[in-house]
């Protein structure tokens, strides 16, 4: 595909074999529960605090600004930053189990050699699920900064039945790859950065501390 700031890749939307999407659906059971327990279980003050002052801080800040020190400037969503922290403290254990039941058997040379054929293809390349915020939110910084970038959709979300197995594959082989599953992951220059508000570092973490823009111009995406 051309280099050009909405170059999209669109993954097949064949749906996932029923056992998978029965598993798949008990494992989201069990992470609304693991949550829930988060607010509710008694001998877990510092989970529930630690919770709630991330809620809090969302409410308050809603309308925070990060903005670069090498002149960008981004609206950076606090519910979203609010909400990263809690998803990376209750679910990265559960999609590392997750992803790999989702994708069930593939050819994980062919998979592995695909995404490292995918990474090396635009300046940066960024796996998306189309419903998602966070993936929105990234390619809308790309994109204020004027930068060249590549979209690869996976699929709408990570859902029981919203996924191919292909697209599932792909995100399984990323997590035995970087140990990240969410989307959205971005690759600047071949290299896994992370997603929005985490990674190595992250997007956001880059903007913040004036090294985004260096990284685009170094990898030719500026």
């Amino acid at each position: 595909l051309p280099h050009t700031p909405h170059a999209v890749t669109n993954m097949p939307r064949t749906r996932t074999r029923a056992p998978a999407t029965a598993a798949l659906a008990l494992l989201a059971l069990c992470a609304a529960a693991f949550a829930g327990s988060a607010w509710t279980a008694p001998g877990r003050p510092g989970r529930r605090s630690a919770a709630a002052g991330l809620i809090s801080a969302a409410v308050v800040t809603a309308s925070e600004r990060a903005t670069a020190s090498d002149g960008g400037s981004f609206e950076a969503s606090a519910v979203l930053r609010a909400g990263s922290s809690l998803a990376s403290f209750f679910l990265k254990p559960l999609y590392a189990v997750e992803a790999p039941l989702q994708a069930g058997s593939y050819d994980q040379a062919a998979v592995r050699g695909r995404i490292e054929r995918e990474v090396k293809s635009s300046p940066v390349v960024v796996y998306s699920y189309e419903l998602s915020p966070f993936c929105s939110q990234a390619k809308e910084l790309l994109s204020s900064l004027g930068a060249k970038y590549e979209v690869i959709e996976l699929a709408p979300e990570w859902l029981p039945g919203m996924m191919s197995q292909e697209s599932a594959a792909v995100r399984a082989e990323l997590g035995a790859m970087t140990g990240q599953t969410s989307m959205p992951h971005v690759f600047i220059g071949g290299k896994s950065i992370g997603g929005l508000f985490t990674g190595t570092p992250g997007l956001v973490p880059l903007l913040e501390a004036g090294e985004l823009q260096k990284q685009l111009k170094s990898a030719g995406a500026l």
